[in-house]
């Protein structure tokens, strides 16, 4: 009924064991600095079952002042349904795609205005939606901890770079992204999904696909052939057996080990090596409150980072620079979230990410 979409709606709770629940909740309202969407598509991460569990959700990053929204949703696409007082580049009715450490997963969703963008026309909100989590931590990999050229002031000399994992979502962007910068040459390290950017690369800039299922010995000797004093990497992965290899081809002295993930794993790289975690996270709470980044410093690098970065989606889509990643949208809405998230951990999806439309969603009007 309209009445109850006025002041509550539906959204989906991922408990510990991964089984879902669709639940009543209010309509959140903006703060200043917030937007408030109607969600049209929201999409899957692996964090969102990584998480579930609260010491795994701790382990990945710690513990937060600002209590994540119940609901673990962090992509979502939809029109702008209200604004904060803050909020100065959206408006009511605008087509958005947005990332917020949690509430996608709703009839209604909450947008932080710098990790919000502007959907072109012509881009569908199936295909913006794939960019979010992804999207961000590719150039929080790329840029804010490789320090990397940036597509506006792209490379001009060689700079080789390892992106581990590369037919992931957030290698797929590295990728895609890296390009854009004119890094090269990229030696991109992926499995069966390797056709996903095997048209990106720019072999005559040198770039090259490998498979990480080749024999170890094999794959050192093919980056060290390319790059014998390696100084960048990003991994996509990140897990031990990941640091093994890329450790064995990372120069030992003044280089840098961008990790997609914390973890215990990244105390076995080499003290010579810097090693960066692209913590998107960071950019709705400081991991270290008392840092650079804090809330009571002047230095305000993540959120200006990200309102850079998605300014910068918009005019990459529009332009076609950037496409979105390969995706499947599951029936039933959110009624089907529980199919996905368990697909991510059993690894079923094969570098598709799920999606979900919203008003398909038992409960939901139109859902069913």
């Amino acid at each position: 009924p309209q009445s109850r979409k006025l002041f509550t709606m539906k959204e989906a709770i991922i408990h510990p064991d991964l089984h879902v629940t669709i639940e009543d909740a209010d309509v959140p309202k903006p703060k200043p600095d917030e937007v408030i969407i109607k969600i049209v598509i929201a999409g899957s991460n692996p964090i969102d079952w990584k998480g579930a569990d609260e010491a795994n959700a701790r382990a990945l990053h710690g513990d937060l002042d600002n209590h994540p929204h119940r609901n673990a949703g962090k992509d979502m696409a939809g029109y702008v349904h209200s604004i904060g007082t803050k909020v100065f580049d959206f408006k009511a009715g605008d087509r958005v795609v947005a990332l917020n450490h949690s509430s996608g997963y709703a009839e209604y969703g909450v947008g932080p205005a710098h990790t919000t963008a502007h959907i072109p026309d012509g881009i569908s909100f199936e295909e913006a939606v794939t960019t979010g989590l992804a999207y961000i931590t590719a150039a929080l990999g790329l840029y804010r901890n490789l320090r990397l050229p940036q597509p506006w002031a792209p490379a001009t000399e060689d700079t080789p770079l390892v992106i581990y994992g590369a037919s992931s979502a957030v290698g797929a962007f590295a990728v895609k992204l890296a390009v854009l910068s004119n890094i090269h040459p990229i030696i991109a390290i992926a499995g069966s999904g390797g056709n996903i950017i095997a048209s990106v690369l720019r072999v005559d800039k040198g770039d090259v696909l490998l498979d990480y299922r080749s024999e170890k010995d094999a794959l050192v000797q093919s980056i060290r052939k390319i790059a014998p004093k390696l100084k960048y990497v990003f991994d996509a992965i990140s897990n031990e057996q990941t640091v093994d290899l890329l450790t064995s081809v990372l120069d030992s002295q003044d280089s840098i080990y961008a990790s997609s993930l914390p973890g215990d794993h990244l105390k076995k790289i080499p003290s010579g090596v810097k090693v960066e975690i692209a913590f998107s996270p960071g950019l709705f709470e400081p991991y270290d409150p008392s840092g650079p980044d804090g809330p009571k410093s002047p230095n305000v690098a993540p959120r200006a980072f990200s309102h850079a970065f998605y300014g910068f989606l918009t005019f990459a889509l529009s332009e076609g620079l950037i496409t979105g990643h390969p995706y499947k949208v599951l029936p039933h809405g959110l009624g089907s979230l529980e199919e996905g998230v368990k697909g991510l951990r059993d690894g079923t999806n094969h570098g598709l990410k799920y999606l979900y439309e919203i008003a398909a969603t038992p409960g939901v009007s139109g859902g069913n």
